[in-house]
């Protein structure tokens, strides 16, 4: 089943590539478009969800699929249209946070404000309060892991970086459910990622950027070799 989706997830992302096929945008009606295909109902709704997973497709409720174009002036559009896998992609995109968020730490540490402290603080208090749900706040924490993230971004005071941050952060919200409900659901690990947090935070708060920066590098070091094993299994 597996190759056989692979092969028709490439055979349609062939055929969205041909604007001709397409002229409103909107790929046919399931039922209509698996009869074309000569496949079954079941293996294209897999094909489609993952071409939505990619970002060549949005799928919009009661409406159909549409297909997404990217433009080349836009960052955000070329990492979310990039030729990966789901699986592959969470690897991969926390290869690129480590590389960009492990000194932004440490410039945060160096720059932030008390009200930017207090935003971060609120995160994780946040995040505390979602531990003991069933799946350890994975799907429901999400938002404020992001906004975590995102805060420390703002509080280095470099535009660049934010501007930069921002094409990330768009394909980085797209995937950072799953990423948590893989490792929260390990045993032990929403407590060792929610103590990580506050490591973090706390190393922000104490203006020591080498201590920040080793912070963040530990948080996210520890999620990618899990995630890479993961993706190994």
């Amino acid at each position: 089943m597996e190759k056989k989706r692979a092969e028709l997830v490439l055979r349609i992302k062939a055929m969205l590539d041909d604007q001709s096929l397409f002229p409103d945008g909107k790929l046919p009606p399931e039922r209509d478009f698996a009869a074309s295909l000569s496949v079954s109902r079941n293996l294209l709704r897999e094909a489609i969800i993952t071409l939505e997973a990619l970002g060549f497709l949005d799928i919009r409720e009661r409406q159909g699929a549409y297909i997404l174009r990217p433009s080349v002036e836009d960052f955000s559009a070329s990492l979310r249209f990039a030729s990966l896998w789901p699986e592959d992609m969470l690897v991969h995109l926390m290869e690129l946070r480590l590389v960009l968020e492990t000194p932004i730490a440490g410039l945060a540490a160096s720059r932030r404000t008390e009200t930017e402290l207090a935003k971060m603080r609120e995160c994780v208090r946040m995040l505390e309060g979602l531990r003991d749900r069933a799946d350890g706040g994975a799907s429901s924490g999400a938002q404020w892991d992001s906004m975590l993230h995102k805060l420390i971004v703002e509080a280095a005071h470099n535009p660049l970086l934010s501007r930069l941050y921002e094409g990330l952060e768009t394909t980085m919200e797209r995937y950072i459910v799953v990423s948590r409900a893989r490792l929260l659901g390990l045993e032990g690990w929403p407590a060792k990622i929610l103590g990580q947090h506050r490591e973090l935070v706390e190393a922000i708060a104490g203006g020591d950027a080498v201590a920040a920066s080793a912070a963040q590098r530990r948080h996210l070091e520890g999620a990618l070799a899990r995630l890479r094993g993961t993706a190994a299994d």
